[in-house]
C-alpha cells in the first residue's frame, strides 16, 4: 500500500485561464463506492452561511461533487467520539495541528491523505489545521476567517483523485488549484475532471428529467434575435459587450428555468448547467413541480444572478471572447424568462413575443393565456 499526501492549499489570487486542464492524480476508486467521510470535527460556533455544526458545511461540500459524479457517491456521517486513525477502515475528517507526522504550518489549510492498493484508493483521510479559524460562508474569502466548505470540497477533490492543475503547468480557473481564493463552487475544469474518472454524472441514475415543457428552442431562439432588433431599433440602445453568446444565453438560461420549475433552488440549477456545460450529459432534476394551473417562475433577481454566472463561466472556465449586442445582461435575462413565462403558461410563440413587446413599452405585465 502506499502512503501519499496531497499538499496544501494557502491563500492567494486565482489566475485567468487561458485553456482548461485537469490534473488526475493517480489512482482512483472502485466504480460503485460509496466514499463514506467520517466527520469528526467537534462542536462549531454559529455558522454564517445557516449550517448549524460542521457536518451540514461537510455535507454541502460533497453535495457539490456529487452532482458531477457518475460511478462513485460521496457521503458524510457524523461519527463523533470515534478515534481518528491511519489506516483504520475509515475516511476520517477532523481538525489536527499535524496530518499523521506532518506538521501543518500557518499557511497550510488542509491535507489529505491518501492510501491505495493495485490502483485504487481504499482510505482517504482529511486533515483541516486546528490553529485556524474556521467558519462556513459564500462569496469572497475573509481575512483570518478560513471556509470550511469550500476548503472540504477542495480536499475532497483530492479524496476523489484529483490534483492541482496550477502545479502542472496549466493555467486553468479551477477550485482544485493548489492556492485558494474568492471562488466557492466547482468550476467546468474540476467537473471535467471526475467526469474522466467516473463518467457522466447521470449515468445509471434514476432522476426525473423534469415534467414541465419547454418550447423547442428554435423559436426562444427567433424571440431572443426580435428582442435583438427590438433593442437596436425600437430602443435605440447602443451596442455592449457580453462573454455570453445569443446561442448560449437561450439554450443555458432555459435549462436554467427547467431545473428551477421541477424543484431545484437557484444553487442546484447552476450546478447542474455548469456539468451540462463540461459535458457531464442532461442531469435529472430534483424533483416535480407544486401543483397548479399557472407555472410560477423563479424571482428575477436569482435568474439574473444565474445570468451573471454565466457570464463568468463563458469569460474564466471557457476562455471565450466578448461579442457584440445590443441588449444587456440583464435586458437578456429578463425577457428570456418573461417569453417562457408566457410560453409555459398557454400562450402561442406569436402572443408571447407581442406580450413580452407591450411590458417593453411600458404597458406592464400582460394576462397570461391560460
Amino acid at each position: 500500500m502506499k502512503h501519499r499526501l496531497l499538499l496544501t492549499i494557502a491563500m492567494a489570487a486565482l489566475a485567468v485561464p487561458a485553456a482548461r486542464s485537469y490534473y488526475l492524480n493517480g489512482p482512483s476508486w472502485p466504480a460503485g463506492s460509496v466514499i463514506s467521510m467520517h466527520v469528526q470535527l467537534g462542536p462549531s460556533p454559529r455558522l454564517a452561511d445557516g449550517c448549524l455544526d460542521w457536518a451540514c458545511s461537510a455535507a454541502a461540500a460533497a453535495e457539490l461533487w456529487n452532482v458531477a459524479l457518475g460511478r462513485v457517491r460521496l457521503r458524510t456521517v457524523q461519527d463523533e467520539g470515534v478515534a481518528q486513525g491511519r489506516q483504520n477502515g475509515r475516511n476520517d475528517m477532523f481538525f489536527a495541528s499535524n496530518a499523521y507526522g506532518y506538521a501543518l504550518e500557518s499557511t497550510t489549510l488542509a491535507v489529505t491523505t491518501w492510501w491505495q492498493r493495485l490502483g485504487r484508493i481504499t482510505e482517504a483521510d482529511i486533515t483541516f489545521n486546528s490553529a485556524l479559524q474556521w467558519d462556513s460562508y459564500r462569496g469572497d474569502i475573509e481575512r483570518r476567517l478560513h471556509d470550511l466548505r469550500r476548503v472540504a470540497a477542495h480536499e475532497m477533490g483530492h479524496v476523489l483523485g484529483l490534483g492541482h492543475p496550477d502545479e502542472q503547468g496549466q493555467t486553468v480557473h479551477a477550485l482544485m488549484n493548489s492556492k485558494i481564493g474568492n471562488l466557492d463552487t466547482l468550476t467546468v475544469d474540476d467537473i471535467q475532471g471526475v467526469l474522466a474518472l467516473y463518467g457522466l454524472s447521470g449515468a445509471g441514475v434514476a432522476e426525473p428529467i423534469g415534467t414541465v415543457a419547454f418550447p423547442p428552442r428554435d423559436e426562444t431562439f427567433e424571440f431572443r434575435a426580435w428582442l435583438e432588433t427590438k433593442y437596436r431599433d425600437a430602443l435605440g440602445r447602443p451596442a455592449t459587450l457580453s462573454y455570453t453568446d445569443v446561442e448560449g444565453s437561450v439554450v443555458w438560461v432555459q435549462e436554467y428555468l427547467r431545473y428551477r420549475l421541477n424543484a431545484c433552488g437557484h444553487e442546484g440549477a447552476v450546478g447542474r448547467v455548469r456539468i451540462q456545460i463540461a459535458g457531464g450529459g442532461i442531469v435529472g432534476a430534483c424533483g416535480t413541480p407544486k401543483p397548479g394551473s399557472v407555472i410560477v417562475f423563479p424571482s428575477r433577481d436569482e435568474t439574473h444572478a444565474f445570468r451573471r454566472a454565466l457570464e463568468a463561466i463563458y469569460r474564466d472556465d471557457l476562455g471565450r471572447a466578448a461579442v457584440k449586442t445590443y441588449v444587456d445582461a440583464e435586458g437578456d435575462v429578463v425577457w428570456i424568462q418573461e417569453y417562457l413565462r408566457y410560453r409555459l403558461n398557454g400562450c402561442t410563440h406569436a402572443q408571447s413575443v407581442e406580450k413580452v413587446g407591450r411590458q417593453i413599452d411600458g404597458f406592464g405585465v400582460q394576462p397570461v393565456c391560460r
